[in-house]
Formats: structure tokens, sequence, C-alpha cells
């Protein structure tokens, strides 16, 4: 027997509980929530494809792990994140240009916010150990689906969103120096007080030295070297 979908089953237990009026009201909020987010999507994105930072980008408060969590839930994934594919020459063109030189095959890597698995169906056959992290179970369900006959991907549901801040910064600043032409137009990272751009993330001595990948040595527990991260190959 097919057993119906959560969201059904909810609405009639609410239909019996408090009747018709109610469940219209139920809908119609819900659906006017998700007509609200999706407007809110487009203008940020126009915004985003001009590189301005607009009104709906100053009125945006919504990326706590929490509305994360609950946005990416109930997200119409049917198209599996290729909702964001400009085209298919515009992704074939990252995979050769930015994926697959700077991925190296054979390591591990580390997806963060893996989608609907649209990166990751082309990550699992390339790494020895694929590690998938969300703030979101559905995301990674719906990626375990779709590589279910892969033995090398590890599913990390982690509620610590915030710890992760630091690195998509980073990595953002390092797409904003290699992957825009000169005087080109994006969106930039501002402090929400000062509507000032962000400082560029520096690593630091205990010091106080601003420290370059030359400066820094890998130990191991008991302190002996194991290497220098550039020396370490190309990432």
């Amino acid at each position: 027997m097919v057993q119906p979908p959560p969201l059904v089953t909810a609405l009639v237990r609410r239909m019996r509980q408090f009747g018709p009026r109610y469940l219209a009201a139920d809908v119609a909020l819900r659906t006017a929530r998700r007509v609200g987010e999706r407007m809110e999507d487009t203008m940020l994105d126009i915004e985003g494809a001009r590189g301005v930072y607009g009104p709906a980008h100053r009125a945006w408060r919504d990326n706590s792990p929490d509305e994360n969590r609950r946005r990416w839930n109930r997200w119409d994934w049917s198209r599996m994140g290729e909702e964001w594919t400009a085209s298919q020459e515009w992704k074939q063109a990252l995979v050769d240009e930015v994926l697959l030189p700077t991925i190296p095959a054979g390591g591990t890597v580390v997806e963060i916010g893996p989608g609907g698995g649209r990166w990751s169906v082309l990550l699992a056959p390339r790494s020895e150990r694929l590690v998938l992290v969300d703030v979101a179970p559905r995301p990674l369900d719906l990626v375990a689906e779709r590589l279910r006959d892969a033995g090398n991907v590890e599913y990390v549901l982690t509620e610590k969103g915030r710890g992760l801040f630091h690195v998509l910064v980073a990595l953002r600043q390092w797409g904003e120096d290699y992957f825009f032409e000169p005087g080109a137009r994006h969106v930039r990272l501002v402090d929400r007080k000062l509507r000032k751009p962000v400082r560029r993330l520096e690593l630091k001595s205990q010091d106080g030295r601003v420290l370059q990948a030359s400066e820094t040595v890998v130990v191991t527990r008991s302190g002996g070297a194991v290497g220098r991260p550039d020396k370490a190959g190309p990432i």
C-alpha cells in the first residue's frame, strides 16, 4: 500500500481537527510563503547579476543555520539543483576549467551544501573519499539516493553551520581574485553595520605576524614535522 506524503497526512489531520476554513487558510499561508521566498530569490538574483548591493540584499536576514535548514528542507528539489545552472555550456566550462584542474583525482573532497547533487555526481567517481556536509537532512537524503551505489561517500549532518563561515569567506575571496575579469561587477560581502566590504582574511601567528604558506609546517601530535602546506602539491 502506497503511503501518502507526510504533508498530505498533516493537512488531512488538520482538516479533521479544525475544519475546512482552517485548512484553506493554512494552505494559502504556505503558498504565500513559498511565493514570497521565490520572489525574494528573484530580486536577490537580479541584484547579484548587476553587482548591486540593493534593497533586497539589505533587507535579507535569512542566513541563520535554522533558516537554512528550514528553507532547504522545504525546497522543491525536482530539478536536483539544476535550476542554478545558467546553461549546459556554462556547467561544462566550469567542470573543464575549474573542477578538473583544481581537484586532483584520488583525493579526499569535502563538498559543503551539496544541494541536489549536481556536483556530487561528478566528484564521487573522481575522489577516493567524498564527504558531503549540510545543515539540512533533505539534501543529504536526495544525494544519498542518487549515489546509492557509490561506496566512497560520507554524509555529515551538522548543526554547526556558523563554524563554516570563515571557510566560505576564504573561498569567496579566492574566487573574487581568480574568476573575475578586472573591473567585472559582482556582489561583495559587506559589514552589516558599516555597509563596507570586509577585510581580507589573514592567517596570523601567536605573536601577530601574518603568515604565508611557506612559513607554516604540519606537525604530528608529538611535534614531529610532516611537511609544508606549500609543498603538498596542487589543490
